[in-house]
């Protein structure tokens, strides 16, 4: 028997926060962002979003789901170094799905080219942290289910770069990733659901337990999170860049007569 909340439900609440806080610190930085008028600091602005997204957003959310995934008398281990490489797939296709949409022109052309790759990417992602999972029980996963996730990663992956492009106030932002975090958590227990047991593995599980990862893991997010957090905070809010811009002219402006002596 498959288990999906072994810890009870708190894993739930838990994976949707720390998904909508990741996907509105994202969502945050990527405004700033297309603020810049320079490249190099949009990409720099693009590449802390996609951290934010895809590192917590998504794959920190998948870290503690599968934290309640278990099978009744069977034992379930984790390579430390495939769990590493899913998150930083995660937090790559983000990252390539921002810079496509958020350098040079927008088109819906590109929103759909990013948004592909990207879903695919974070269903990668997820299939590759199953992946790391050592059991001596045969896991399988229902061909069905498979491509459900993928396609509700697609649209949840082009649902959060239009976003990312397009929304300004807060307040949009705060329930864009209300969205967001609904779209990753479905995404993740439709693929979950899919999964299903075929028999003893002739293999014994290796690797280490779920529960020896937890704190290296939230050590971890919770650096990652401050670090977003401060950088939302110095970000300059709308009302202090336009009166920044007003300082600017009128500096230039009473600089005038004194240059043309």
């Amino acid at each position: 028997m498959i288990e999906h909340f072994s810890y009870g439900y708190l894993t739930l609440p838990i994976a949707f926060l720390v998904s909508m806080t990741g996907s509105a610190l994202g969502l945050l930085m990527a405004r700033h962002a297309r603020r810049q008028e320079r490249p190099g600091h949009r990409a720099l602005w693009l590449a802390v979003a996609a951290f934010a997204i895809g590192g917590t957003g998504i794959w920190v959310m998948h870290f503690v789901a599968m934290l309640g995934f278990a099978v009744e008398d069977a034992e379930l281990r984790y390579d430390p170094a495939l769990t590493a490489l899913s998150a930083l797939v995660a937090v790559a296709v983000v990252a390539c799905g921002l810079l496509v949409i958020g350098l040079g022109r927008y088109s819906t052309l590109k929103l759909a080219v990013a948004g592909l790759f990207t879903g695919a990417g974070v269903a990668a992602m997820h299939y590759l942290g199953m992946a790391a999972v050592s059991a001596d029980v045969v896991l399988t996963h229902r061909p069905g289910y498979v491509a459900a996730a993928v396609a509700i990663a697609v649209v949840a992956a082009t649902t959060a770069l239009w976003l990312s492009w397009r929304l300004e106030r807060a307040a949009s932002i705060w329930l864009a990733a209300v969205v967001m975090a609904l779209a990753v958590n479905l995404m993740h227990y439709t693929a979950m659901f899919g999964v299903a047991t075929a028999g003893e593995s002739t293999a014994e599980a290796h690797g280490v337990h779920s529960m020896d990862l937890v704190f290296p893991m939230a050590t971890l997010t919770a650096i990652v999170m401050l670090i977003l957090v401060y950088a939302v905070v110095i970000v300059p809010t709308d009302a202090e860049m336009r009166t920044e811009a007003r300082m600017t002219s009128l500096e230039g402006q009473l600089r005038q007569p004194t240059d043309s002596r």
